[in-house]
């Protein structure tokens, strides 16, 4: 077709052409060959058939060479050295370690956490079930735990047995009127007089007369506010002790009736004295838990047992344990008297009642009948 032949013809003109321009020269040093001869215009014959030109012998060598010559591909690199390749090698594998250790710094991390976490939890648990066995709920017993005063009812007890005079029944009276009132200070010394009566009784004897007599007249007086505390703080693990004015011997039988705790050293009282070689009361008193009194001997049992007041609790009707009352952390005052009804609003220590024993009759907080000599029955409420 035409087209096509014009197209060739192009192409060997452009081929001649390339090869007029170069600088070639004859191996004889000679001018170099003249330049075509375009064809004249108007000339289509000539045009597509060039007139052939004479090509110098170096010129033809040239094109060979050319045309023979491999084509121009990418240059090789150099040859790598084994002692190369390792460093690279090294390299890689340092920076995949270097990726790696993220990875297992992360799971380390994650178990480390875990683990940090997981004590930390427990420390918690540790802690928190530490602190509810070192705080202690304490508890009055008269007017407290019960509803009346089981030493009122103990004075009775015994002026019937024939072993409490007339003095004793009067001094009796003026010290309990005091202590309703919330001005018990002194009644320490009553106590102390008292004690001297039981000089030469076998301790043990004495002790199982006063089961017998809790066991009878105060099993039923428990307040029903207090069973429900009690019961609570139990449930909670907190320890709870009778921590009363009486002696030793109705405190024990108080914290064996009511659920409290029961071991010697666990109950804080006053201590009458006990001559160990015979086991007999000296008639004096070892230990008084009255007052600012009743503060030291819970102190030193909390310190004994590893115990700070401010984790406690302390129960209480009346104003003559207020020292203790204002350095545990959570006084509370039950149906307390009016001083110290008083004294707790303003402090704004929480104030509760807890009622009275179904049992019992309903009489004025102290009543004195039983100088009528008609028993306890009629005794104070």
């Amino acid at each position: 077709m035409p087209s096509n032949k014009k197209s060739k013809s192009k192409k060997k003109l452009a081929a001649m052409n390339a090869a007029a321009t170069a600088p070639e020269t004859t191996s004889s040093g000679g001018a170099p060959p003249a330049p075509p001869v375009a064809p004249p215009p108007g000339d289509r014959a000539a045009f597509d058939a060039p007139a052939p030109r004479d090509v110098p012998a170096d010129a033809t060598a040239k094109k060979s060479v050319t045309e023979t010559a491999p084509k121009a591909t990418t240059p090789m690199k150099a040859p790598v050295a084994p002692e190369d390749v390792a460093p690279a090698i090294s390299s890689t594998r340092a920076t995949s370690d270097e990726r790696a250790v993220p990875a297992e710094d992360a799971v380390s991390s994650s178990a480390e956490c875990s683990k940090q976490e997981a004590t930390a939890e427990e420390g918690t648990i540790s802690v928190s079930a530490n602190k509810e066995k070192r705080g202690v709920a304490f508890f009055d017993l008269d007017h407290t735990v019960i509803d009346t005063n089981s030493s009122w009812h103990w004075v009775q007890h015994e002026m019937h047995a024939g072993r409490v005079g007339a003095h004793m029944i009067l001094t009796a009276i003026y010290w309990f009127a005091r202590y309703a009132a919330g001005f018990g200070a002194g009644a320490e010394r009553a106590g102390a007089e008292a004690a001297e009566l039981y000089a030469g009784t076998l301790a043990t004897d004495l002790e199982a007369e006063v089961n017998v007599f809790f066991d009878k007249h105060m099993r039923h007086r428990q307040r029903p506010g207090c069973e429900a505390a009690i019961e609570k703080h139990s449930l909670e693990g907190t320890r709870c002790l009778i921590c009363t004015t009486s002696w030793q011997h109705p405190a024990r039988a108080a914290a064996k009736l009511f659920g409290l705790e029961t071991a010697e050293d666990d109950v804080i009282s006053s201590v009458m004295e006990i001559d160990e070689t015979t086991g007999c009361l000296t008639g004096k008193i070892e230990t008084v838990a009255y007052g600012d009194g009743k503060y030291e001997v819970t102190k030193k049992w909390c310190d004994r047992n590893g115990v700070d007041l401010k984790d406690c609790v302390f129960y209480t009707d009346s104003m003559s344990d207020v020292l203790l009352m204002e350095h545990v952390g959570t006084p509370v005052a039950v149906n307390p008297d009016a001083r110290l009804r008083a004294f707790a609003k303003e402090r704004g220590w929480q104030i509760v009642d807890w009622g009275v024993a179904e049992a019992r009759a309903r009489k004025p907080r102290y009543s004195y009948g039983c100088l009528n000599f008609g028993g306890s029955h009629v005794g104070p409420g």
